[in-house]
């Protein structure tokens, strides 16, 4: 039988296999019949039981080396056949399960950012041995959710710690701790200009963080919005998102004990309303207002 001394299956990262053949043979003629068996981590995967018709027959065994924890381990596989047994000692590591990686690069590799925008897209990357499942975020004024992506990641909004997760269910931090400096709030295509400006999922990003940080200011938390990330592209903008941004500025006027503003079409219709530049330029100008 082929091979005839120790069979290393080498290092095998956890959630990983590894497989090695072994060719047995029949060298007394006539018909010899038999199997191979082995223990956890290693086990059979082809070529048993078999049956080897004349002198020369051979045949394949494969084995494989699947581990399910971190070790270093030696056993036998035996092949028996007409009453007589044939072992062959095995060998196999794997190495201590090792966390996975995460960090930002956009807009900062640091820790602290400071900018005058109150929307800060956060990128970057993360590894794992064993692959990277996801990558979630988390930040302090109870707003959280998964990244885009998982090797190399992106978030909109302010974010203060993201955490990558792996197949082992490892997981790793990165922090960022941004600052919003200045109080005047600047907006993508300003003015909007009626029948003239394309709405975009930015403009409604944009109020939001405006909104949330207006209302963080006094003492409210963060609103709860309907589609939380507005994917520019895909996410279809609703009356819904028209109406929460009005409801959560005016819960911010409230507390400030301030006349909520006025609306144009004041109670926009789902299906029906078509969000207007006239409508998001007044939320703005709300906004505003309330520094």
């Amino acid at each position: 039988m082929n091979p005839t001394g120790i069979v290393s299956f080498g290092t095998v990262i956890l959630g990983g296999f590894a497989d090695r053949t072994f060719t047995v043979q029949n060298t007394a003629g006539g018909t010899v019949s038999g199997a191979a068996s082995a223990s956890a981590p290693f086990s059979i995967v082809s070529g048993s039981p078999f049956s080897l018709v004349g002198a020369g027959a051979s045949q394949t065994v494969t084995v494989r080396f699947t581990p399910t924890l971190p070790l270093t381990t030696a056993t036998t596989v035996s092949f028996t056949a007409s009453g007589g047994t044939i072992s062959r000692i095995v060998t196999g590591s794997t190495p201590g399960l090792t966390p996975p990686t995460v960090a930002s690069t956009t807009p900062t590799s640091g820790s602290t950012y400071s900018t005058t925008t109150p929307l800060v897209p956060l990128g970057g990357v993360a590894a794992s041995a064993v692959g990277v499942t996801r990558v979630t975020w988390v930040n302090n004024r109870g707003g959280s959710g998964t990244a885009i992506g998982r090797t190399a990641w992106t978030v909109p909004g302010i974010v203060l710690t993201v955490t990558a997760w792996d197949t082992a269910g490892s997981t790793a931090e990165a922090s960022v701790t941004v600052t919003l400096t200045g109080t005047a709030f600047t907006f993508t295509d300003d003015p909007l200009t009626p029948r003239r400006t394309i709405i975009q999922a930015v403009h409604l990003m944009e109020l939001r963080a405006a909104i949330d940080l207006t209302r963080l200011q006094r003492g409210l938390t963060t609103f709860a919005w309907t589609d939380p990330t507005l994917t520019p592209g895909s996410t279809p903008v609703k009356a819904a998102h028209l109406t929460e941004l009005r409801t959560a500025l005016d819960q911010a006027y409230q507390a400030a004990g301030r006349l909520r503003p006025t609306y144009t079409d004041a109670v926009p219709q789902p299906g029906i309303a078509v969000i207007k530049a006239t409508h998001l330029s007044e939320i703005r100008a709300a906004v505003l207002a309330l520094q």
